[in-house]
């Protein structure tokens, strides 16, 4: 079986927070390849991980074929798992068909579109995003302490003092921030009745905006609730939707995160 390598802030923690192991998540359920979950924590993947896996570059999510082949970034599994699995629906269509039967420019549009998405609302860059400034705060709380907690706060993870100035960053600035975000989400649903970004069908474009929702959703719920649940009724039916489908995946890690 697939290994699957999902990031914590602390041993045994099930606080699936990282927006980009979401995306392979709902990937791996959206062409129903079986997997196993391995948590790992910051420290990990700078260390064990690195060392097993021979890349010291690497970095979540990553996953661990069955015959020891590691391949990591969330774009590059989304592609491997597009072409490994072209029997099923198409990640990058959004009409439910297999991707063996889908027109390639079809396919190119699909991830040309994919790709813009995934490096701007999916980033965590501090010159256009908002999302890790946000919620760096609660995020800090919820790692480990002691080795866990320092790496987090290193000056190596967020360049010198960076930390200290991210931490004193206006809350209610980047809350407005964020909600303007989230706006034209609201507006492309409104304009797509009962559809999904990527199309009549779920694909990466929604797996991508999804895991930004997850991340957010995973460490504080209330805060999630007021810039993405409050804005619209057809931003939470499509949240609803994600979070219920494949036998109600998402939401079960949801209602059972510690």
């Amino acid at each position: 079986m697939i290994k699957f390598y999902e990031l914590v802030p602390s041993v045994n923690s099930k606080c699936y927070f990282s927006p980009n192991t979401w995306k392979t998540r709902m990937g791996f359920l959206h062409k129903g390849v079986e997997f196993e979950t391995i948590p790992v924590t910051l420290i990990d993947v700078r260390r064990d991980l690195a060392v097993r896996s021979n890349l010291p570059n690497i970095s979540v999510p990553a996953i661990e074929l069955p015959n020891g082949e590691f391949i990591y970034d969330s774009y590059r599994i989304a592609e491997w798992l597009e072409n490994t699995y072209p029997d099923r629906p198409s990640l990058f269509t959004g009409d439910g068909k297999p991707t063996n039967i889908a027109q390639l420019e079809h396919i190119i549009t699909g991830k040309n579109y994919a790709r813009m998405i995934d490096l701007g609302l999916g980033a965590s860059k501090p010159e256009w995003a908002v999302w890790f400034d946000l919620f760096l705060p609660k995020l800090d709380q919820l790692m480990a302490e002691g080795e866990i907690r320092d790496y987090f706060r290193s000056d190596s993870r967020h360049g010198p003092q960076g930390y200290q100035r991210l931490i004193s960053l206006n809350q209610q600035e980047l809350i407005r921030r964020a909600k303007m975000n989230v706006q034209p989400l609201v507006q492309i649903l409104r304009e797509r009745s009962n559809e999904y970004f990527q199309g009549k069908y779920p694909g990466q474009v929604d797996y991508i905006i999804f895991g930004r929702y997850a991340y957010c959703r995973m460490i504080d719920p209330q805060l999630t609730k007021v810039i993405w649940e409050d804005q619209g009724e057809e931003l939470i039916n499509w949240i609803n939707k994600l979070s219920n489908a494949y036998d109600g995946h998402a939401l079960n890690i949801f209602q059972n995160s510690t």
